[in-house]
């Protein structure tokens, strides 16, 4: 089930979550044993913040870093709570929210691709932190992040 669980996520946020298609986002990894997450997308036009200098606007930077953190809290919410029907196991997952972000804003986001790398830093039944690096396809890293989840 745990597998299948982890498909269902992936699938969410690729093909149900308007924003992420957007973002055009893929998910490289979402490992069980540890809330690690990796996403990667490429840059594109509609991603630009500053038209001047072509470097990715602020926002996206914030937005993969959130997207990021909250595949690790819901690799985290099936881990705990792996033991509930799928039903319940799926009300937990669709009521996780993000209830505080930090971003801090390294160097200008310039580059022809992005991954962005979450890992768990603290984990329990309801409430999951983790820290995120956004990095540039030349491995420089261009934003960090800590977030705070609540898991159904």
């Amino acid at each position: 089930m745990t597998q299948a669980v982890l498909e269902q996520i992936r699938s969410y946020y690729l093909d149900f979550l308007p924003f992420n298609k957007v973002l055009g986002i893929d998910i490289d990894l979402l490992e069980y044993d540890t809330g690690e997450a990796r996403v990667r997308f490429p840059m594109k036009p509609d991603l630009i913040g500053n038209s001047a200098a072509g470097i990715l606007h602020g926002g996206v930077t914030a937005a993969v870093i959130d997207l990021t953190g909250g595949l690790s809290a819901l690799i985290t919410c099936v881990k705990y709570h792996e033991s509930d029907s799928q039903d319940r196991l799926y009300k937990r997952l669709t009521a996780s929210a993000t209830i505080d972000m930090r971003v801090d804003y390294l160097r200008p986001g310039k580059g022809t691709s992005f991954v962005c790398t979450s890992r768990i830093l603290r984990a329990g039944s309801r409430i999951v932190v983790s820290r995120m690096d956004l990095v540039n396809d030349r491995k420089q890293c261009i934003a960090t992040g800590t977030g705070t989840y609540l898991i159904g």
